[in-house]
């Protein structure tokens, strides 16, 4: 039994005697600077955007519409996957499925912060106030995060691999997706995994963590190796939307690519949501099939869209939440 599953966690606004903790002011001002540099650095982003290379834009809103509809699909996956761990790694009374996509999207949004920091840290400070053991959080973070990298560049050099083009993709930007899978693979293993959590920890003289079984391997990568269809997928749409002369034979290689530069970013951790990293792989993978100038646009119109996707996950996440939290007020 571990150290998290001894007894029951502490309420987090009242202290051992039951009493108001002395905490709660410095909680609610740390939440809302957390808000401010969210707010701050999407500003920064939104500022950077060439708005006037998107003037005049043609775009086919359906598709736009099938996009994000399907993009939105895989945020959700994303608290479906979190849950799922929480509930193998043991976490009981976890909180209701809304509230916890209220948390997973604000924390999402802390991904345009330079870092990795920001957005975790940030998970497990909302998530630990309802009660969840802060090392569950810690490890369920980690197993999320290197879950998608594996899963997501396994599906995408899958995808590109089947495609006569692979031989245009760079082979050192395939060597390093490939490394990061692998490696990622092999630290998902529950020994080493817990081996490295173990020695973690003890740098950082906590408890004990959380171990990992295979049941939590199996189903991370299971779930996103689906979610890696799906933003994948995504993206495609939205390609089509704004080049109708995409045909269903470039799917393959748009879902793989569009994965495959999503791993890139995703392997460098000092840049705000993958930016810069992320949009260099799409526009080199892009010249595949189309010209270099609709290129360009298409990369700045799905970064630009992306962000918008990101507002609407957070927006319709925190009015459920609302809803929810008001229907049981009232009950």
């Amino acid at each position: 039994m571990t150290g998290s599953e001894a007894g029951p966690e502490m309420n987090p606004v009242e202290d051992a005697g039951g009493k108001p903790a002395g905490r709660s002011v410095r909680r609610v001002a740390v939440r809302w600077l957390f808000y401010l540099a969210i707010v701050v650095a999407f500003g920064w982003f939104v500022w950077t955007v060439d708005w006037a290379s998107l003037e005049g834009l043609q775009v086919g809103w359906g598709w736009v519409v099938a996009a994000t509809a399907v993009s939105l699909a895989f945020r959700y996956l994303g608290v479906l996957v979190w849950r799922v761990v929480l509930a193998r790694l043991g976490a009981r009374d976890l909180p209701p499925f809304r509230a916890m996509s209220d948390i997973y999207a604000k924390a999402w949004l802390a991904r345009y912060i330079p870092g990795t920091v920001p957005w975790i840290a940030g998970k497990i400070y909302m998530a630990a106030e309802h009660g969840i053991s802060k090392s569950r959080l810690a490890v369920s973070t980690l197993v999320e995060a290197a879950a998608q990298v594996v899963a997501v560049g396994t599906v995408s050099l899958t995808l590109l691999a089947v495609d006569p083009r692979i031989g245009e993709v760079s082979p050192t930007l395939r060597l390093v997706v490939a490394v990061g899978a692998a490696l990622g693979l092999v630290t998902m293993t529950p020994p080493v995994f817990n081996r490295v959590l173990r020695l973690g920890f003890r740098v950082l003289r906590r408890q004990a963590p959380e171990r990992i079984g295979w049941a939590v391997v199996r189903d991370s990568l299971g779930l996103y190796a689906v979610g890696a269809v799906l933003s994948g997928v995504a993206y495609a749409l939205l390609m089509r939307s704004l080049v109708p002369s995409t045909t269903a034979a470039d799917m393959l290689f748009l879902v793989g690519a569009f994965g495959f530069s999503g791993v890139v970013g995703m392997l460098t951790p000092l840049v705000p949501s993958g930016l810069g990293t992320r949009d260099a792989t799409q526009f080199a993978l892009l010249l595949v099939v189309l010209p270099a100038s609709t290129a360009s646009l298409v990369v700045l119109a799905s970064r630009v869209w992306s962000a918008l996707v990101d507002v609407l996950f957070w927006a319709i996440a925190v009015a459920l939440e609302r809803a929810r939290r008001g229907g049981a007020g009232a009950a």
